[in-house]
């Protein structure tokens, strides 16, 4: 459901809860990416020069629409470079006309970084910005001011800290920055001396030598403590051969002579591991609840194919109670699967490995895994798609077994789609191949256009699933034909087999195709609401958003009896404010098309499918709490007695979604599920 951008920032603006405030941003971004030319109201609202709370809801939704589409154009989906450049193009264009003040300029740059981009000249202190700005003292800010308040306020937590800083440094001169980071490193303190080893990791060479040079000036006067010096051996071996790292080992050389006794390490436990297959963009999940001494918490790596390490961070936990129910939080947001402690840090060296290669800093976060983890966290090896088998011993494996052996594991790619979670995302979308589909005139046509995009990403999709098959070698409790399956496959695009004869490629043009006709909004669950746009914004006020309402309406769709208008209307209608002359019924009608809609998709199982397929996680959470407030809600028109087995375990599953469960596997019975509930209703 999309806002115009107005009426989207006065909502977010004024959300009743933070769950309505992250709804109302996440769907506003998604629209945002959906309709980019519409960001530049969002900028206008940014450069409002009154710093309320509307201009800070828009900053905030700035910078999320610019996390998605920085993702998006990671993921080589057109929309991202689409709002950036549209962006882009609209503030180059009022800096030209009226220059942005410093404060204007830090404001975007700190916008920009917190979705982790590069400030552009437009967010930026050049030298001539700063010259003229000498005549108006009272538009610098006073960036000394800035620090304290910073290190005071969340100075027990360190890395969050380095953010905060990383945003107020994003838009000064290299020479500024550099110099301020030398600065702060030198202060006297552990956390500043942690947030060096944290910017020894930083992209910029220049901030990374000013803290190297920093370590060592402190290592020199003597108030380097000993355990973080420790560290600074570990973190050379993912330093370039630069200025810093040549920094870096004076500093360890002038530790190791100081002679200060390093405290001996606390033992580290490790109560459960877990790692995750890679989604379709090749983003896999690393994730341990630890204890070191009496500090409990869970650890957590991101690691991304193209990318390395793509984030890593650690959540402290106060109890053993506390990290269990954390963990088990994390746990049910995505499909992990338990292994030993050794397999996370094999995986970490691979994406490690990775991120060297193609010359990237891993994040800042790692710090604090090694911290944790040990020194040997930092091993790195290589992560090329031949090495990953290698390590898990897959050649030889498949060495050992027929022809007709493996061709069979090969063709057992036909059941991952259905046997793991991760695999729904498991589909292309490049602009580039948009381009290609809408050319074609036929579904043959189509399918032939992804076919030939697939080729290009042969060696893509083998190192995808020579990470899976690493991942799932150590799993506790899982058929070892599973690995073999992938590591099967892995060597046959490696060596250039048809890939209409492996059945997972044949899914993923399938899905593929899928994916592009939700997009394109065949089956789009909730349509964009125009002229009903005051409907919209009062349920988005109230956290309802499309998916939502989706589920919601699904639900009343497909009820065993048929709920009186009293029960449905007045939970979906409860605690709204109807301003102004005419609205209730302009929302009535709202709400009425859309149920008329879902009413009449839910008999159709490839319609409840093209809409699930369009749901992402977050999504699917949010329909499943539409779906379970309206079973709650109409519990009349939900007799046990009409309800078989499998209806109660489908509405126990969405209920749990709803809660934060997975929902991956619900996905594939939710299209036969709905139509035959349909069907059966009375």
């Amino acid at each position: 459901m999309f806002l115009e951008p107005s009426s989207l920032i006065d909502a977010i603006a004024a959300a009743p809860d933070d769950a309505a405030r992250a709804r109302l941003l996440r769907n506003g971004a998604r629209g945002l990416l959906v309709e980019p030319t519409s960001i530049a109201d969002v900028a206008a609202a940014v450069l409002d020069p009154a710093e309320d709370d509307r201009q800070k809801a828009a900053a905030v939704l700035l910078s999320s629409a610019l996390d998605e589409a920085r993702m998006a154009a990671e993921n080589g989906a057109p929309e991202g470079s689409s709002l950036l450049d549209a962006l882009a193009a609209d503030l180059s264009t009022r800096d030209a006309a009226h220059t942005f003040a410093p404060v204007v300029r830090l404001r975007l740059a700190q916008i920009y970084a917190r979705a982790g981009l590069v400030p552009p000249p437009f967010a930026t202190l050049s030298a001539d910005v700063m010259a003229g700005a000498e005549s108006a003292p009272e538009d610098m800010p006073d960036l000394g001011r800035l620090l304290d308040p910073i290190l005071k306020e969340i100075g027990d937590e360190p890395l969050q800290v380095h953010a905060a800083i990383v945003e107020l440094l994003a838009g000064l001169p290299p020479e500024l920055a550099a110099m301020l980071v030398s600065m702060t490193v030198a202060r006297p303190g552990a956390v500043e001396a942690r947030l060096g080893l944290y910017w020894l990791l930083d992209p910029t060479p220049d901030l990374r030598l000013a803290a190297a040079t920093a370590l060592l000036s402190r290592a020199e006067a003597g108030t380097l403590a000993p355990d973080l010096g420790a560290l600074l051996p570990a973190l050379r071996r993912v330093l370039p051969g630069d200025p810093a790292r040549a920094a870096v080992d004076a500093a360890i050389r002038r530790q190791m002579r100081s002679g200060a006794a390093v405290p001996a390490a606390p033992a580290v436990t490790i109560h459960r591991a877990a790692i995750s297959l890679p989604d379709g963009a090749g983003a896999q999940s690393l994730v341990a609840a630890v204890r070191t001494g009496s500090r409990r918490g869970v650890a957590m790596a991101m690691l991304k194919q193209g990318h390395g390490v793509k984030d890593a961070f650690v959540i402290p936990c106060a109890s053993a109670t506390e990290q269990k129910r954390m963990i088990a939080s994390i746990l049910g947001e995505i499909e992990t699967f338990d292994v030993p402690p050794e397999a996370l840090a094999a995986a970490l060296s691979r994406g490690l490995g990775e991120g060297l290669a193609l010359g990237l800093m891993p994040a800042a976060g790692l710090v604090d895994l090694v911290d944790i983890l040990g020194p040997g966290a930092l091993a790195t090896v290589c992560g090329e798609t031949e090495a990953i088998l290698a390590s898990i011993g897959a050649a030889d494996a498949l060495a050992g077994l027929s022809a007709a052996r493996r061709t069979a594991l090969v063709d057992a790619s036909a059941d991952w789609i259905d046997r793991f979670g991760q695999a729904d995302s498991w589909f292309e979308d490049t602009g580039a191949l948009r381009a290609a589909i809408a050319r074609a005139r036929t579904d043959t046509g189509r399918e032939t256009a992804v076919w030939k995009h697939l080729e290009t990403r042969r060696d893509w999709w083998a190192r995808q699933f020579a990470v899976c098959a690493a991942a799932l070698k150590p799993a506790a409790g899982l058929d070892a034909t599973l690995w073999l399956s992938f590591a099967a496959v892995t060597r046959a695009l490696v060596e250039g087999r048809s890939l209409k004869r492996i059945p997972i490629m044949a899914d993923i043009v399938a899905m593929t195709l899928d994916a592009d006709a939700a997009r394109d909004g065949h089956g789009a669950p909730v349509p964009r609401p125009g002229a009903q746009e005051d409907a919209g914004l009062l349920l988005a006020q109230a956290g309802m958003n499309a998916a939502y309402l989706q589920g919601y309406f699904t639900a009343l769709a497909i009820a065993p009896l048929q709920p009186s208008p009293e029960d449905w209307l007045a939970s979906l209608l409860c605690g709204i404010e109807f301003p102004g002359e005419g609205t209730i019924d302009r929302l009535m009608g709202f709400i009425m098309m859309h149920a008329n809609k879902t009413d009449d998709d839910a008999s159709d199982p490839q319609a409840v499918t093209r809409a699930v397929a369009a749901l992402t996680r977050d999504d699917l959470r949010d329909w499943s709490a539409g779906f379970d407030d309206l079973v709650t809600a109409t519990r009349r028109s939900w007799p046990t007695r009409l309800l078989a087995a499998d209806d109660k375990r489908v509405l126990r599953d969405i209920e749990m979604i709803a809660k934060g469960a997975d929902g991956d596997t619900l996905r594939a019975v939710l299209p036969s599920w709905v139509a035959r509930r349909h069907a059966l209703r009375r």
